[in-house]
């Protein structure tokens, strides 16, 4: 099972259930769609890039393969906004290029890449020389683990036929391929053949937390293609299939009981009963037409036009070529409907709740005392709202013993995926807290979690502010390890003012600002022995420190890796990581992927030119350029933090070139 920990000492924070919102399809404009064909689009498992088949002007020649990112990533719910697409040139020849299907694998890379071609000569480039039948062809390649590049395209000789044989769909687990063909044996037209393959090479035998299909067949001999049979196909026409990414569903357009031969999407389960597709069903109520067609609704239009302007309008538009994200919330599909921008754009709209998978949840764990440093589990109420109301109320009960393990549990119950649910914890003499658990889009099946809630006992007001004789803001800076307070510490003041700092005075090892700032300043803490650290103070928290005492933790420099002292140095105004950085990089990212318990924040700096917004934006550009790379060396995101710096932690003064390039600059801090 795939377990999260979380440690909860919240009270008072006021969360509320917030349903997921509808989201009508969106027809992306420029630079993503043109007056030219986009077509088959096909979302990577995060959201992050999409690639698509194109005509547009800038590529190869005839239909190629394009790539954009998506710039808001990973904000799962704004609308993506996908940078200026980029041209497949690794693959692309100026004949036809397409219609194709990714296979990723375990740490959701490209693994292997099926597509849609036909036989190419050119003498001047015998890379881009092109074997084959007849007509179209699929080919196939697979990234160089050593280069990272993709191999020379291979024609499956085994799959093809002196046929038409296009759009092919790669299952997740890499054992089964769906094209479509109009090769004889089908019942008409084009039809969906299937294909399976076994692997030739033994996988590690390891546990993988996983939300989809392991990756059994990496490698092995694709066996000789079959008709899916009659179930799934028509005798009209069925192309363009999709694997959904837990395997058992599978999309694909046809114009099957359509007059005008126009295409629309439709879904097929897997039935492991009978090892078989089942009927197709039709992809959402078509709207906005006074046909009547079979089939339960799924929500969201697909088979209408963006606008709704025109009543019959669906019997005019052809729907073909449908992917999902892997957290189930996103479709991104392709039609020629009015309203877009050309022939074939690309459109997003949400997955249609009725078709996503629900599954059995474990909510489990310990609701504990706070106010012991040896803590007990307490007799204590939860409350699980489903968005308004409340569907379970459930106890824990009082236990003690030696409770640091998960095992250890005083309450525990089953509720659905698919939902976002709010959790009141109380207990008689103790802070109400809450929490959320979003379960919303693609959870998996068999998952838990298991969360250890800490209830604090409720005080009188005048124990929280034990020293009332504190005037203004109070910081004592201590080992993060031991808690002990650290001797001769140093803290500098900055705010956009004070843009070269000022030493904040000292006395008994307590550092005291008399005057409490109007505006949002940072602190840089200073220790022999100890790695220096910024800590940040918006003018929302200033009336929180006033009156109190504020710990400043640093960390000794024995508990630290010589890498994160790597220092990443930009331009004047630059955001471009060079190729020597990457070096470190590099060695920075293998630390981290080996050591699983390591936690990093990347922290962008400026010098002091400019504004204190600009400056701001501009370290969060170098910081996020540097996370970016990162994981595109495989470094998980849950391992990394952004945090942005201005002027206030100055590697050396900001009067030279020099010292202002030396702060120019991204660097690293151990969170955990």
């Amino acid at each position: 099972m795939k377990k999260a920990l979380f440690l909860f000492m919240i009270f008072g924070m006021g969360l509320r259930s917030q349903p997921l919102p509808k989201v009508a399809d969106v027809p992306f404009y420029g630079p993503l769609n043109t007056q030219n064909v986009e077509y088959n689009p096909i979302i990577s498992p995060t959201g992050r890039y999409l690639v698509f088949q194109s005509n547009r002007p800038g590529g190869e020649g005839g239909m190629d393969i394009w790539v954009s990112e998506n710039t808001s990533y990973p904000d799962r719910m704004k609308t993506p906004e996908w940078d200026a697409p980029k041209n497949f040139r690794e693959l692309n020849t100026p004949n036809f290029e397409g219609m194709f299907s990714v296979l990723f694998n375990e740490e959701e890379k490209p693994y292997e890449l099926y597509f849609t071609s036909s036989r190419y000569e050119d003498p001047r480039d015998r890379k881009k020389n092109r074997d084959g039948y007849d007509g179209l062809n699929i080919y196939y390649t697979k990234v160089n683990p050593r280069t990272g590049l993709w191999s020379l395209p291979v024609h499956l000789n085994e799959i093809n036929s002196n046929f038409e044989d296009k759009m092919p769909a790669i299952s997740p687990d890499g054992c089964n391929m769906v094209f479509s063909s109009n090769r004889p044996g089908g019942r008409g037209g084009y039809d969906l053949w299937i294909s399976k393959r076994n692997p030739i090479t033994k996988l590690e035998e390891k546990e993988i937390e996983r939300d989809k299909p392991a990756l059994n067949c990496s490698d092995g001999v694709w066996q000789k293609p079959i008709p899916m049979g009659s179930i799934i196909n028509s005798a009209k026409d069925e192309i363009s299939p999709y694997y959904h990414w837990d395997g058992n569903r599978i999309y694909f357009s046809s114009n099957r009981d359509d007059k005008h031969n126009k295409f629309s999407f439709h879904f097929s389960e897997f039935d492991e009963a009978t090892n078989q597709f089942l009927k197709p069903t039709l992809l959402g109520t078509p709207f906005n037409t006074k046909q009547e067609l079979s089939g339960n609704s799924t929500g969201f239009p697909f088979d209408t036009p963006a606008d709704y302007s025109t009543y019959s309008l669906w019997e005019e538009s052809d729907n073909e070529g449908i992917s999902i994200t892997f957290d189930d919330l996103w479709f991104y599909f392709a039609s020629n409907r009015p309203g877009g921008e050309g022939q074939f754009d690309i459109y997003r709209t949400q997955v249609p709740e009725d078709l996503r998978r629900s599954y059995e949840f474990i909510f489990r764990g310990l609701v504990l005392d706070g106010s012991e440093a040896l803590m007990i589990g307490i007799d204590a109420t939860l409350k699980i709202y489903d968005e308004k109301k409340p569907i379970q109320i459930i106890t824990s009960k009082r236990i003690g013993g030696d409770l640091t393990g998960e095992n250890e549990e005083n309450f525990k119950t089953t509720i659905k995926t698919g939902k976002l649910y709010r959790v009141e914890v109380s207990s008689p003499g103790f802070q109400p807290t809450e929490l959320l658990l979003d379960l919303r889009g693609n959870v998996g099946k068999n998952k838990e979690q298991y969360s250890r809630i800490i209830l604090l006992p409720i005080r009188p007001l005048k124990d929280e502010r034990p020293d009332k004789t504190i005037k203004g803001i109070k910081f004592v800076v201590k080992d993060k390890k031991t808690d002990l307070l650290i001797p001769n510490a140093e803290l500098i003041y900055f705010d956009d003012v004070t843009r070269k700092g000022k030493m904040i005075p000292s006395k008994d090892n307590a550092f005291i600002l008399n005057s409490v700032p109007m505006i949002g300043f940072e602190i840089l803490a200073k220790a022999k022995g100890y790695k220096e650290d910024t800590f940040i103070f918006p003018v929302t928290k200033i009336p929180e420190l006033e009156g109190k005492e504020t710990v400043l933790y640093l960390r000794n420099l024995n508990d630290y890796d010589s890498l994160y002292n790597t220092i990443i140095y930009f331009p004047f105004n630059e955001r471009i990581i060079s190729d020597e950085d990457k070096k470190k990089l590099d060695l920075l990212a293998d630390f981290l992927i080996r050591n699983k318990n390591e936690i990093i924040e990347i922290g962008g700096h400026t010098d002091n030119v400019g504004n204190k917004e600009y400056n701001i934006a501009l370290s969060e550009d170098r910081a996020l350029a540097v996370y970016r790379y990162l994981r595109e060396k495989g470094v998980a995101k849950e391992k990394m933090k952004i945090q942005a710096y201005y002027y206030s932690q100055p590697m050396t003064e900001n009067e030279t070139e020099d010292g202002r390039a030396k702060n120019r600059r991204v660097n690293f801090k151990k969170i955990e």
